[in-house]
């Protein structure tokens, strides 16, 4: 049986930095990382980047971590397995090989899966996800030869593969259960503001619609629509969200909720077990509530976090996360807690010339999130309002003016 100081179960930008960070401060003790991919660390936000899908990037370019980089570093890196169960009393973890693993410190970095379909048809050949590498090599593969795709799902992710798959002039239908683009994650304006832009460049959209089944023999030749219409297609990409794989940690009697549940020095519920990433649950301290944030900035922090307190320098997380999306010219912004629930209030700044819309959320006096559609500019002020949980009491009125400037609200 191995045995390791620490043991990191997640090969992604979470694991890999809280492994980074150990070692800078740890310099002898051993440390191995898990990953059921067997590739190094690369960057998954360039998965659905145009230049490379379209090829006219190398597939070099993905790479962050080379194999030299962890053996340089000390750093066994463990490929192509995945983690099966947790002993918290006895200190191990069973992997899918049928070794089992000794840790003094353990990190559950375990990121989150695609969903999968389950509709009749949906094991076709020409049916694509988009969460790792692979994923992305198969599209680009058939992206080659591909004339009529059908988008299943309304988010961030969708946008940007149907800008690719539009300049490739591969006809595109966007099929979504949702009354308007990213429902809810974006606004009813800004949503409607994304569908034009998307319908301007030829894409159809299909909305409060679902597939039902995938028809066709070995591949897909098309979908058949809820209300029995069909589409006649030779690929679909399916992006109806994630699921968390935490169905192995249930036995051992770790905190779960939808994801790992933390607290703010993402410390979990196990003596020496700590998590990271997009797994997380966390006691968020800037915006003072519990969090799941699926971003690389938050991962990417999150295993700084974590491979520091693994490694003997205990601190909080306690940062104000953002993340882009962008798609035929247009950019979408996300600050903070982006979730309009009923008891908060919303703010709209809309600037109709420049085509672009801003909402700041409110939790009573003070700004927790935002989302921002064309207008990048203000995302780093909104963030500092956020930060520095400046009180904005009576000012909605100004605030919703484009014009007004933000900055003002920042007490000197």
């Amino acid at each position: 049986m191995q045995h390791f100081k620490y043991l990191i179960v997640g090969g992604g930008i979470a694991g890999t930095t809280a492994a980074e960070t150990i070692r800078k401060n740890d310099g002898e003790g051993t440390i191995a990382i898990v990953s059921d991919e067997p590739y190094p660390l690369y960057s998954r936000v360039m998965l659905s980047k145009p230049a490379f899908v379209r090829g006219e990037q190398p597939e070099e370019s993905v790479w962050l971590k080379k194999p030299e980089w962890y053996k340089e570093n000390n750093i066994a890196f463990i490929g192509g397995v995945s983690a099966t169960a947790l002993d918290g009393t006895a200190k191990k973890v069973t992997l899918s090989n049928g070794e089992d693993v000794e840790y003094e410190k353990l990190l559950l970095a375990i990121g989150a899966h695609a969903r999968k379909w389950t509709i009749p048809g949906s094991d076709k050949k020409g049916i694509f996800y988009l969460r790792g590498l692979d994923d992305t090599k198969a599209i680009m593969e058939a992206v080659k030869t591909k004339k009529h795709a059908v988008l299943i799902g309304s988010g961030c992710v969708s946008f940007e593969i149907a800008e690719i798959l539009r300049s490739l002039n591969i006809a595109t239908t966007l099929v979504m259960r949702e009354k308007y683009f990213s429902e809810p994650l974006l606004s009813e304006p800004e949503g409607k503001i994304v569908e034009q832009t998307l319908e301007k460049n030829d894409v159809k959209i299909i909305r409060e619609m679902e597939v039902t089944q995938v028809y066709g023999g070995e591949e897909v030749s098309g979908v058949v629509l809820k209300n029995a219409e069909t589409i006649d297609c030779d690929m679909v990409l399916c992006m109806i969200g994630v699921v968390f794989p935490t169905e192995w940690l249930k036995s051992s009697g770790i905190s779960l909720h939808r994801g790992i549940v933390s607290n703010e020095f993402l410390e979990t519920s196990i003596p020496d077990v700590w998590t990271a990433g997009d797994i997380a649950e966390y006691n968020d301290k800037a915006l003072q509530e519990t969090m799941l944030c699926g971003n690389w900035m938050n991962s990417r922090a999150h295993g700084e976090i974590a491979g520091l307190a693994m490694s003997g320098q205990r601190k909080e997380y306690k940062m104000v996360t953002f993340q882009t999306s962008h798609g035929f010219g247009d950019t979408i912004g996300f600050i903070g807690d982006t979730r309009a629930l009923p008891e908060r209030t919303v703010i709209y700044r809309r600037n109709p010339e420049k085509n672009s819309l801003v909402r700041i959320i409110l939790r009573g006096a003070t700004v927790i999130g935002a989302t921002l559609l064309n207008n990048m500019a203000e995302m780093g002020i909104i963030t500092k309002l956020i930060k520095e949980q400046v009180n904005v009491a009576g000012k909605a009125e100004e605030m919703s003016n484009p014009e007004f400037d933000l900055k003002t609200l920042i007490p000197s």
